[in-house]
């Protein structure tokens, strides 16, 4: 690889110093100038930095981390300890360990008390444009598929009459489970008792008219004029009240937050009408008693009157509910906020759903039972968590995320994607990495002028369409095609259509496809139609 073993970063501390090597690899896309110039270093504690103003750290890319000290220490990324083997060596010890980030964004590395803070780019330059985009569209569809998983147990749908768009079956969900929340919102701020609260207040004797004899008596003999008595009030707003109030202005905020993105003019409707009604709840709740605004996330209260008032305990569920993903919490709600190559997967396996649905004119099947982490049933690995959609001849289609195909003659195969059509035998598999070719060579001998995937991933394609095979003799290949999936940039996705990787498709069942947030999907939307055609 070129430019590899350039020393990037040096910075020393005393007797001791860390070293980073790596290469410069290629950037894909539009360079910012203003990225460039910015500081991507700043130390921690006392050390002198030395740091390449060209450089820059990749999330892609291995580096190598060169150390040396009058003694061993600790070596961290992240705040996560790094496998480092120290040697003695001509009066002092040097080590030498390898690093790769994986996520975007500022880290640290630290070698004891010292080290520095280090930003760590994409090299595809509109990352963020991409995760924003990924983010906001897997939000949207695991709001409908976990209106899917909770539909069996609250307001059963009759699938055939259900709305097949995610969206659509979300909305009318959340409809019904708004109407029973507002409804047992209202009955229970009417039937909740009020509470007696006790407070001391503190008075002088002199200024009693009818001091007690016990407060003269406690006067005389301790010398304090201050006499504490309990007063009893009855408070009207309770832990109870305040719970149900900040439970509307929840909703209210996640309903207005959705609203602001919503084009579809009758969705646009039926979602402001939901959100009128809460913003109306919570100004008729609050103004009885006589309170602007109240702060706080809603946090269920755990009471003896809520785990025995009827009302209350509905109002309970309904919030779990909306929390556990009929409300999802960005980018919060799927994985660490920096780990793009997983967001991409996810991404790209709800994309691949989506277009099946679409283009078989099919009914998506997700199992009903509820979860309090529906991603963990979405994505799950496995046959037994598949999606299934089933078509209006009788046959269906399944699409699995990182199911193991074991029992083969070599070993065992685990892509990312799977679609299986049930009936036959052939498969198609899809592999999403949210990354690009490095090596200048591949670059100029495959690339034709547009980035790439990485040629290994092109390689286990080959492995995958060769190596699934069926469990008994005679073993009989089962994959037609095998894809990868890679974020390409728009202004080459009109010319891919002439790129090697893609006429490799037809020509051996194994080749690559873009796949970009905010772009077209007709490649793979093509894939998906020539898969169904077979049934």
């Amino acid at each position: 690889m070129p430019h590899s073993g350039e020393i990037l970063l040096r910075v020393s501390s005393g007797e001791s110093t860390m070293a980073i090597v790596g290469a410069r690899p290629t950037v894909i896309g539009d360079a910012a100038e203003n990225d460039k110039a910015a500081p991507w270093v700043y130390p921690i504690g006392d050390v002198l930095v030395d740091a390449d103003s060209e450089g820059q750290l990749f999330d892609d890319v291995m580096y190598t981390i060169q150390l040396s000290g009058p003694t061993k220490m600790e070596v961290t990324a992240s705040h996560r300890p790094l496998s480092v083997a120290w040697v003695w060596h001509r009066s002092q010890y040097i080590a030498t360990t390898t690093w790769q980030s994986h996520q975007v964004g500022w880290t640290e590395m630290r070698v004891g008390e010292w080290g520095v803070r280090v930003k760590v780019s994409s090299r595809k330059m509109d990352y963020e444009t991409d995760y924003r985009m990924m983010v906001q569209d897997l939000e949207d569809q695991v709001r409908g598929l976990t209106a899917k998983l909770v539909s069996g147990i609250v307001n059963p749908m009759d699938p055939t009459e259900a709305p097949f768009d995610l969206w659509s079956y979300w909305l009318a969900l959340l409809e019904n489970v708004w109407q029973d929340l507002a409804r047992d919102v209202r009955y229970a701020w009417r039937s909740l008792p009020p509470q007696i609260h006790v407070r001391e207040q503190s008075t002088y004797v002199d200024h009693m008219k009818r001091p007690q004899y016990r407060d003269l008596r406690s006067y005389m003999q301790r010398g304090n004029p201050r006499v504490v008595s309990p007063i009893r009030e009855w408070q009207e707003m309770t832990v109870e009240h305040l719970y149900l109030v900040q439970l509307v202005q929840f909703i209210e905020r996640k309903l207005q937050r959705i609203f602001s993105k919503v084009t579809a003019a009758a969705e646009h409707r039926r979602l402001a009408a939901i959100a009128q009604e809460a913003t109306l709840l919570v100004r008729q709740l609050l103004s009885e008693v006589r309170v602007e605004r109240t702060a706080g996330e809603p946090k269920i209260p755990e009471s003896p009157l809520a785990q025995s008032n009827p009302s209350l305990r509905r109002i309970i569920r309904g919030h779990r509910l909306l929390k556990m993903g009929l409300f999802p919490e960005g980018d919060r709600y799927f994985v660490g906020p920096k780990d793009i190559s997983r967001l991409y997967e996810y991404w790209c396996y709800l994309t691949i759903v989506r277009l099946v649905v679409e283009e078989s004119g099919g009914i998506l099947k997700v199992s009903p039972r509820a979860s309090s982490q529906p991603m963990d049933i979405l994505l799950a690995s496995g046959k037994e968590h598949a999606a299934l959609v089933l078509l209006s001849d009788g046959h269906s289609v399944r699409i699995l995320y990182q199911r193991q195909y074991q029992g083969l003659p070599t070993v065992t195969q685990q892509p990312d994607h799977v679609v299986e059509l049930q009936g036959l035998e052939s498969l198609v598999v899809f592999d999403a990495k949210y990354r690009f070719e490095l090596d200048d060579r591949s670059l100029n001998y495959y690339a034709e002028g547009s980035p790439i995937p990485p040629i290994d991933t092109i390689n286990s394609m080959h492995q995958y369409h060769d190596a699934i095979v069926m469990s008994n003799w005679p073993y009989h290949r089962l994959v037609d095609r095998a894809i990868v999936l890679f974020p390409l940039p728009r202004e080459h996705i009109k010319t891919w259509s002439r790129h090697r990787f893609y006429l490799s498709i037809d020509k051996v069942g194994v080749g690559a496809l873009p796949l970009l947030p905010g772009g077209s999907d007709e490649y793979l939307r093509e894939q998906i139609r020539h898969a169904l055609g077979k049934l």
